[in-house]
């Protein structure tokens, strides 16, 4: 148990011994670390004695003055395993070294508004709510500058994360044994899969935390059960959205885990240990691996399901049938889980049947209880919501992500969440990072030129930086979160053509991935509107509606909600009305609730919060007559309360 006064103690000796030390190197002239080498124990104990921050520093200032990009003309730095070794080895003090109020300030960052109606008070973004962005996923401004040097309120902290977890001052390295740390700084393995699966919206002091708990009960199962572990301590590392797992079900019927993490993770060891599981657990990664882990279910449930859901990880998709679908109260519109059938559990859920939403959280679970990797999906169709789910079909990385997904309804995309930080994951992530690529040598030589990004802003390095996000580019073309980076870093340098060039290639580069598309095609229309060329910015909009109104009618509605609202927005009445007419004709019936949600409520509201009722009322006969809802729908019951009386109040 750690004393209220150790962490100061603590923090106080380790600053002496920095200063001792980095005193004595300056005296000598002598270098701590040699990087031409591969580090050694000696290497991991003289960072024991600096301390992680001091050390971080030194091995950060002598990997950016080494450091060299990959081009057409040379192999850099990171494809060099010594030189990533130190990297991530740099990495590891860093994190441990950070002061935990930093650590905890960044986290609640990401996720913490001021509210519009009183600006001196806060909104918390919640699990399982993406933050906030633009139609092209660009994140918008959050609170962060209004956390310096703030308390932070209790309501937020239980908001966002676990019971268990009491703020405290020191380094993030306080919330381990020193030796356990140690031995981690030690372990290069170790390092890789940690920071290749970490990302901003974790929160590493209570992942370090479970990670000690989970090594401590199962020692000697380390690194055979490694990526499990981490699985766990990545995904338990904050407070699970409210309605887990979905919105349709009180979350007072849901009994919660009934065990301790340590407890578990030893039922999966078990099971895969006696062969009872459809994936061997240890050939999986951590990216696909968080997506079994991620039942916070009694351990009742799970054995349920792995005695009576007797199918095989290549006909899994057969789960979702296996409830009944309850016709009676889908006709009655009753959509959530009625009390009187009881606890929401799995065999009961079987004995009562249900709606989409029951027959994927169904077969969601049962997979994870036979170790194969599920998600849960919702989206719309023509006529309203569907649920379905997506599993690991092979351990190869091939996914089917189109189980009890109802093809003839139109269910072009659903949204599904990232365990691991309750925001929303696309097909390309998915598929990218539990794929072949994420496991290239490209992908590893990537994530160490975007680490290197990093220490450049860090050192207000603008050229050095851009070769860096260009270099990780040159070996991981495919990898999202280069082309992010690299866009951060050309709008930091003020370069607005090769900004334009950037849109324009990442169209390009993602023409059949239809979220990555969009995303460019968005940038680049906003990137022309704000350079004054309207006209252009109208025609790729335009594009982005014809290209996706059938296969993606997400993305089309969403381009073209953005266009009528502006016209909207600017008094230009009856050309949205023309707009929105052309754009009915075109995508009414594929369009389904998408654009429903994206295009007609919101232009209907808008419409009438300007004083236009009639033109409100054009609208709704319109996209009533050209989606022709089916009666008793979802979707008609939707334009029956936007048509009421009280709607238009």
């Amino acid at each position: 148990m750690t004393r209220p006064w150790q962490p100061a103690v603590a923090a106080y000796l380790s600053v002496v011994r920095s200063v001792i030390i980095a005193l004595f190197l300056t005296l000598t002239g002598a270098r701590a670390f040699d990087i031409s080498r591969m580090p050694a124990p000696a290497d991991v104990e003289r960072i024991r004695a600096m301390g992680w921050a001091s050390a971080a520093d030194e091995l950060e200032a002598d990997l950016t003055a080494a450091w060299k990009p990959s081009n057409f003309a040379q192999v850099g730095s990171t494809h060099s395993d010594i030189f990533r070794r130190w990297q991530l080895l740099a990495q590891w003090c860093r994190l441990l070294g950070t002061p935990e109020p930093d650590a905890l300030r960044a986290y609640l960052g990401r996720r913490v508004l001021v509210d519009p109606d009183k600006e001196r008070s806060l909104l918390v973004i919640p699990p399982g709510i993406p933050l906030p962005s633009d139609r092209s996923g660009r994140p918008l401004p959050t609170a962060a500058d209004k956390l310096e040097g703030a308390q932070f309120p209790a309501e937020i902290l239980q908001a966002l994360l676990p019971d268990d977890y009491t703020p405290q001052e020191g380094e993030v390295a306080l919330r381990a044994r020193p030796d356990f740390l140690t031995r981690l700084a030690g372990d290069t393995d170790f390092q890789r899969e940690f920071f290749k699966n970490l990302t901003p919206d974790d929160f590493p002091p209570v992942a370090l935390t479970r990670l000690e708990q989970l090594y401590s009960a199962h020692p000697g199962r380390w690194p055979e059960y490694r990526s499990l572990m981490l699985a766990f301590a990545l995904v338990y590392d904050q407070r699970q959205p409210r309605d887990w797992p979905h919105h349709q079900v009180d979350p007072s019927l849901v009994p919660p885990m009934d065990e301790s993490l340590a407890e578990r993770f030893g039922y999966y060891l078990r099971a895969n240990d006696a062969g009872r599981l459809e994936h061997d657990l240890r050939r999986l990664s951590v990216a696909e691996l968080k997506f079994v882990v991620d039942a916070p279910v009694p351990r009742g449930e799970l054995e349920w399901a792995a005695k009576n859901v007797r199918l095989r990880r290549n006909q899994f998709d057969r789960a979702f049938s296996i409830v009944d679908y309850d016709e009676r109260r889908a006709q009655r519109g009753i959509y959530e889980w009625p009390r009187d059938k009881g606890r929401y559990i799995l065999a009961n859920i079987e004995l009562w049947g249900g709606i989409c939403v029951d027959q994927a959280y169904f077969a969601a679970i049962a997979g994870k209880a036979k170790g194969i990797p599920t998600l849960y999906f919702a989206g719309q169709g023509t006529d309203g919501g569907h649920a379905w789910f997506g599993y690991l079909r092979s351990p190869d990385g091939k996914w089917d992500l189109d189980a009890g997904r109802y093809l003839n309804q139109n269910y072009a995309a659903g949204r599904a969440l990232d365990p691991q930080t309750w925001l929303p994951i696309s097909d390309h992530d998915l598929l990218y990072l539990s794929g072949k690529s994420a496991r290239s040598p490209g992908h590893d030589a990537a994530l160490g030129d975007l680490s290197m990004a990093e220490f450049f802003e860090e050192q207000g390095d603008v050229t050095k930086r851009l070769e860096a996000t260009q270099s990780a580019l040159h070996n991981a073309p495919a990898y999202a979160a280069a082309w992010d980076a690299r866009e951060q870093a050309l709008d930091a340098a003020g370069d607005r053509a090769a900004l334009r060039a950037l849109y324009a290639a990442g169209i390009e580069k993602f023409k059949n991935v239809d979220d990555l598309k969009v995303r460019y095609q968005a940038r680049l229309a906003d990137f022309e509107l704000s350079s004054g060329d309207a006209r252009l910015a109208a025609k790729l909009e335009d594009q982005m509606v014809a290209q996706n109104r059938r296969g993606r009618s997400d993305l089309s509605s969403a381009a073209a909600a953005e266009s009528v609202l502006r016209m909207v927005s600017n008094g230009a009445y009856r050309d949205a009305l023309r707009e929105f007419n052309a754009l009915a004709r075109k995508m009414g019936r594929s369009g389904g609730g998408n654009f429903f949600y994206e295009v007609v409520r919101p232009l209907v509201l808008s419409l009438r919060s300007n004083g236009r009722e009639p033109d409100a009322q054009d609208v709704l006969k319109e996209a009533h007559k050209r989606m022709s809802p089916e009666p008793d729908s979802i979707l008609a019951r939707e334009f029956d309360e936007l048509a009421s009386p009280k709607s238009a109040q």
